[in-house]
């Protein structure tokens, strides 16, 4: 296996209508490419590409990411953006659609791309999700839009937003200014994600210091400019630090008990336990969710249905309340500035079992580990239940927090591109086997 990975480009002439860049190789023609070592995606093949090209390009959409099994040979074709002009450094000349007809092509798929292409813009109705920054000229009316409110808060924009994260589920860009940077940040329209910018401002209000700030907002767009809140903590975290992140967040979800209403009227999702008991046993019918399990394991899951649903039901029966949840709780959503934490991406912000966000310790394979962050973030519950009968309330919640988030994948991916479902494909059976293995681990005591 040669383990290689090729970024393609479909890139357009800046200022001459219905031309792309094509190059020659052994006289035939083919899209751009180069080699790549690292994963790919349209940050990778942003900066590749502009790198091979000698200017600013924007890979603002995938046609295509596929892999072959037998070679290990990866291949990804994006369309481009061209911020730049026609004077690029790669050899090669720009063609027509009637062009395309003369020219012979190294690979059929590549010619059909560029049909696909010209034809594109005749097309009225875009596929079902598309999400708008994955089409052309959207990250430069972003740009143009970002330096109006840097302009505003009295700062300038000094280089190129940077593409953080691009994805089908949200856009980061990092943005350098003459006051340090921001970011820019849109989520995609889902029915559990929250208004993250209604979100932030009213708990940036309750938690200062624990959350970005927010600059500006484009309401009509679902557009956020936010202050940088210091650097992750995911590659040099300490145990200290674990601690000191369950404590803070205990402590913010301890006191958002006071603030539920406030939570739902911004728009976060209600995801108590005993509303998604409906939701549990049609996982197990949606092929969405169930395709990379195998027979036996999809058999067993019906098989614990009953236990299942009663788990989730049985929550009730403890005192620990309801309360924010911030959905997405690892450490590479924790960032550290002046040696206090702060939390980001809170695109899943809703109301649920506070316990549905542990993450860090449900995922913990050290077992010592696991129950020593387990007790630091349980005595912070203590005002609710005495100890052994918290321990059980945890017990619950490893399926349960399990069940949880399959049910979040579920929404996600009925409400994702065809197209980009791939990009969600190891969240439904990662969460579902999960569960078993709580079952299990349980079953055994």
């Amino acid at each position: 296996m040669d383990n290689v990975n090729v970024i393609y480009g479909v890139l357009p002439h800046p200022t001459l209508a219905g031309r792309v860049f094509v190059q020659k190789e052994n006289d035939e023609w083919c899209l751009p490419y180069l080699r790549v070592e690292e994963q790919i995606s349209s940050i990778s093949a942003t900066r590749e590409m502009s790198r091979l090209f000698g200017q600013t390009v924007v890979a603002y959409r995938y046609v295509s990411i596929s892999e072959d099994l037998q070679t290990g040979r990866r291949e990804g074709i994006f369309l481009l953006d061209n911020l730049g002009s026609d004077k690029i450094t790669q050899e090669g000349k720009w063609v027509s659609r009637d062009d395309l007809a003369n020219l012979q092509f190294k690979r059929s798929d590549h010619l059909e791309v560029l049909y696909n292409y010209y034809s594109e813009p005749e097309t009225v109705d875009q596929p079902k999700f598309r999400r708008p920054w994955e089409n052309s000229g959207w990250f430069t009316a972003v740009t143009n839009w970002i330096q109006e409110v840097v302009g505003s808060l009295g700062g300038e924009v000094i280089a190129q937003p940077e593409l953080m994260k691009w994805w089908s589920l949200s856009c980061v860009l990092r943005v350098p200014t003459t006051q340090g940077n921001v970011y820019f940040k849109v989520n995609a329209e889902q029915p559990l994600f929250v208004d993250e910018a209604r979100f932030l401002e009213l708990i940036g209000n309750f938690y200062p210091g624990r959350v970005p700030v927010v600059l500006g907002t484009e309401p009509r767009y679902g557009w956020m400019l936010a202050s940088d809140s210091g650097k992750s903590i995911r590659n040099s975290v300490t145990l200290e630090q674990k601690m000191e992140l369950l404590r803070v967040f205990a402590g913010i979800q301890l006191d958002s008990i006071n603030h539920i209403d406030e939570l739902l009227e911004v728009g976060c999702a209600d995801r108590r336990p005993q509303l998604y008991v409906p939701f549990i046993a049609p996982l197990l019918d949606d092929e969405l969710m169930t395709e990379r399990l195998t027979p036996e394991e999809i058999s067993e899951l019906r098989k614990h249905l009953p236990t299942i649903t009663e788990m989730c039901l049985k929550l009730s029966e403890y005192k620990v309340p309801s309360t924010l949840l911030h959905g997405d709780l690892n450490l590479g959503n924790v960032t550290s500035a002046n040696d206090r934490l702060s939390l980001i991406d809170w695109t899943d912000a809703s109301v649920g079992h506070p316990f549905m966000d542990m993450f860090l310790i449900f995922d913990e394979s050290d077992v010592t580990l696991r129950t020593q962050l387990r007790d630091v973030y349980l005595a912070m519950w203590s005002d609710f239940e005495p100890e052994h009968r918290l321990l059980e309330l945890w017990s619950l919640c490893e399926v349960i927090h399990a069940i949880h988030h399959a049910i979040s994948y579920q929404s996600i991916l009925h409400h994702t591109e065809e197209r980009a479902r791939p990009e969600l494909d190891d969240g439904p059976p990662f969460y579902l086997r999960k569960a078993l293995r709580f079952l299990h681990e349980q079953g055994e005591q």
